[in-house]
């Protein structure tokens, strides 16, 4: 019987940037939790923190970009940030470059590592996007993926009946 503690964990699932929607989905589901209600706390999860992120990612750049030149263990995070970064900028400026808000939509929505809400957030930010382009471009990329998602499970879990 699903709980109200499923659907916490399915939103925060969603949430984090390891799992977002691709993780969210199948916990929900295999929970036994709504189909529509997975969908929906998924989605909402997953777009909440995004309009904060692309906002904390223009202040931060001046702090990081100045860490990153001194010594010590912050020194270090901030290199990880700036090549996690330039990874990101590659990875999504095929995509961007050629179609814009809709390439970052379609760059959100691919169901594979790394191309959710949160690097396309940072890709964004580093590709100098309108942060409220982004953001949609962000949301109408994580619907679709969470509906390519909610297909494939819906499919796997009428092949391999729990």
């Amino acid at each position: 019987m699903p709980s109200l503690m499923d659907v916490a964990i399915t939103f925060i699932l969603a949430a984090l940037p390891v799992s977002e929607v691709r993780g969210a989905i199948p916990y929900g589901l295999l929970r036994g939790l709504d189909p529509i209600l997975v969908l929906l706390i998924s989605f909402a999860g997953n777009v909440l923190p995004i309009p904060p992120l692309l906002a904390l990612l223009k202040v931060a750049e001046g702090a990081v970009a100045r860490l990153a030149s001194r010594e010590g263990a912050l020194s270090i995070v901030a290199r990880a940030y700036i090549s996690y970064a330039s990874r990101a900028r590659e990875r999504v400026r095929p995509y961007v470059g050629r179609y814009g808000a809709l390439g970052l939509a379609l760059f959100t929505a691919t169901p594979l590592p790394f191309t959710g809400a949160w690097t396309s957030a940072l890709a964004a930010h580093v590709l100098g996007m309108d942060a409220r382009l982004a953001a949609a471009s962000i949301a109408a990329g994580v619907a679709l993926a969470g509906i390519i998602v909610e297909a494939l499970m819906g499919a796997l879990m009428a092949a391999w009946p729990l």
